[in-house]
């Protein structure tokens, strides 16, 4: 089906203007041409004249205003005007289209053609007229080049639309804008609020590799605008390269007969499987201010090449299954510690990785901080504080993850959280003030934690498998300040469970009240235990291992700070075997001694071998173990 003309760009039935009733002669027509023509040369913005063409200002009659404001905006295209501006004034639009029945979104509305700017009066509003149907357009723009819409108001008819004759349609097609194809379109400085669907909608024409006609919004930009209370999203991007979103306000999706997903900005093609039919990328989102929208602020469902950058937002930002997206310097806060403010969730059918950078996020307030998922991500240099019972950063069912150079502090949850993920990397991170364990690892391997630290914390680095995979961890030159938590009963600074493969090395544990390092092993999973410096212990252990085949503990510093001669330097019980302990330091800083420096005689065939033991003894099993070389002073 053909446009009519004016969609097309086109002018049609010109007025003359005198404002009588159309018709006349031809010489008429082509004197009204050329003195139109005539003052487009002199100036390039056409005003347009509401009682000209039959256009009301008092939010009635919303079938002659539209098409009063159609002809006239297509009059000054035709003219030479590359500019028609809105006076003051209500006008009520009818934005259900005729064109397309079953999508009457498309073809509604004001249309705009190519080459032209289309400028509101600040105190001009665009009402869509009430309406029952399942979509509609206030301003409809369908493949479009070079058009910019700028200032005024756009309402849509939220609040007076009858959702009761289409009861088994979600209703979710009203939009103040729809971007339908086109390229190089600005909308700016504009208040778009109240719409059935979204404040504005980015879509194609047709669907890629299907339809021969297929046609992609690109290089659109949003900028300076208020974009409030959209029952969908105040913002939908399902196709476009090059799409700009910044310095707006958006606010409050959802939070009228809302319906999902309610975000303040969705992004998210159409596909099936691994096949896009369209194809979102090249987004930009910056400098934006986000509050109030429901479910969250930005759902980067399906996008590609993605920037979220320098935003204020009160709610979450998500990459979801995005591919090549960046989460940067934006400023997260809550005040009811709710909601995730960073969320991932799996690569995208047909992709081997996410390729997402966090990096550089305040965040404050929230139930969790970050939780990154899918394949191949980055999180670096974020702040996460005042957190609920969530978890600051959490790695779940990932790959391929580097966590560095993070703080989490002040929250009511674990700081940091590895679980069912591989490959995963966390280097100088930092926790404080947490009435759990610093960092929490479950089911999962290959995990690298160096050059971290946790202070003020009830516990340090926790090692588990519920659930009988395996965990794999290698923790090097970590920082665990015990001395500086001021709780009332302390976890370990260390531990690990029977299920887990465990290598600690160069780790300096400060003032343990628990057992400084604590584990659990059993039949072939390795337990190395060398070059720690666990100073000023004040628990009755430093280092304790339950089970388990060949452990490896040579080379540790262990010095005691008690009041009494009580203490177990290292010891190993529930029939450990095989394990070997060598070139240790026990001794006390204080006066008293360490009755129990080396304790393995509920093991079996325990190689203790050059050990400098001072103020100490060691009780072996003397049947079975191996005494060389050590030192007691």
């Amino acid at each position: 089906m053909e446009f009519p003309d004016f969609l097309n760009g086109h002018n049609a039935n010109k007025p003359k203007s005198t404002g009588k009733k159309q018709g006349g002669t031809m010489m008429n027509n082509e004197f009204e041409n050329k003195t139109a023509q005539a003052t487009a040369m002199t100036t390039t913005c056409y005003v347009i004249d509401p009682a000209q063409w039959g256009i009301k200002t008092n939010g009635t009659d919303a079938v002659k205003t539209t098409e009063g404001l159609n002809k006239a905006i297509a009059h000054a295209k035709s003219a030479g005007y590359n500019e028609a501006f809105i006076p003051k004034g209500t006008y009520m639009i009818q934005g259900v289209g005729t064109l397309f029945p079953n999508t009457p979104e498309k073809g509604g509305g004001i249309v705009v053609p190519s080459h032209m700017k289309l400028t509101l009066d600040h105190e001009a509003e665009l009402k869509v007229e009430p309406n029952a149907a399942r979509g509609y357009s206030c301003i409809y723009l369908r493949k479009v080049e070079n058009v910019t819409i700028s200032g005024g108001i756009i309402t849509g008819d939220l609040d007076q639309h009858d959702f009761s004759k289409l009861p088994d349609s979600t209703q979710e097609y009203g939009f103040g804008i729809y971007v339908h194809g086109g390229k190089r379109v600005t909308i700016e400085n504009m208040k778009i609020r109240k719409c059935t669907g979204d404040c504005v909608f980015l879509g194609s024409v047709g669907l890629m590799g299907v339809d021969p006609d297929y046609d992609e919004p690109k290089l659109v930009t949003v900028r300076n605008c208020s974009l409030d209370g959209a029952r969908r999203n105040n913002i939908s991007i399902t196709a476009g390269e090059g799409v700009f979103v910044e310095n707006n306000e958006i606010t409050n999706a959802g939070t009228v007969k809302g319906t999902k997903p309610m975000a303040g900005i969705d992004i998210e093609g159409y596909g099936e499987g691994d096949i896009d039919y369209e194809k979102p990328r090249k987004v930009v989102i910056r400098g934006n201010l986000f509050r109030g929208n429901l479910e969250a602020s930005v759902l980067n469902f399906s996008g590609y090449e993605v920037v979220i950058e320098g935003n204020h937002s009160d709610s979450t930002l998500s990459y979801s299954n995005g591919t090549d997206t960046i989460i940067s310097n934006n400023v997260l806060v809550r005040t009811d510690k709710t909601k995730v403010a960073i969320l991932g969730d799996r690569v995208s059918n047909g992709f081997d990785g996410n390729n997402v950078t966090i990096t550089g996020n305040t965040i404050k307030g929230f139930s969790s901080g970050i939780d990154a998922r899918g394949k191949d991500v980055v999180v670096t240099g974020n702040a996460v504080s005042h957190l609920g019972e969530g978890t600051g950063i959490g790695v779940y069912r990932a790959e391929n993850v580097l966590i560095a150079d993070n703080i989490v502090h002040r929250g009511a949850g674990v700081p940091y959280k590895v679980d069912e993920s591989n490959d995963v990397q966390f280097l100088n991170n930092k926790a404080l003030h947490s009435e759990r364990f610093g960092l929490e690892l479950d089911k999962s391997t290959n995990v690298v934690l160096r050059g971290n630290s946790f202070g003020q914390c009830k516990g340090g680095i926790s090692i588990k498998n519920w659930g009988g995979k395996e965990t794999s961890v290698f923790a090097e030159g970590n920082y665990i300040d015990c001395s500086s938590y001021t709780g009332k009963q302390a976890h370990y600074a260390i531990s690990f469970d029977k299920n887990s493969h465990v290598t600690l090395k160069g780790n300096y544990i400060l003032g343990s009240r628990s057992v400084a390092i604590y584990g659990e092993s059993s039949a072939g999973k390795t337990v190395k235990i060398t070059e720690n410096e666990i100073s000023d212990t004040a628990s009755t252990s430093a280092i304790q291992i339950k089970g388990g085949q060949r452990a490896e503990i040579i080379g540790n510093r262990i010095t005691f700070k008690r009041t009494d001669n009580t203490g177990y330097g290292i010891s190993l019980t529930d029939d450990a075997e095989d394990a070997i302990i060598a070139q240790n330091t026990i001794y006390s800083n204080t006066d008293k001694s360490i009755s129990n420096a080396i304790v393995t005689e509920k093991a079996k065939r325990t190689k203790v071998l050059n050990n400098l033991l001072i103020k100490g003894s060691m009780f072996l099993n003397k049947d079975t173990d191996t005494n060389i070389g050590n030192t007691m002073v």
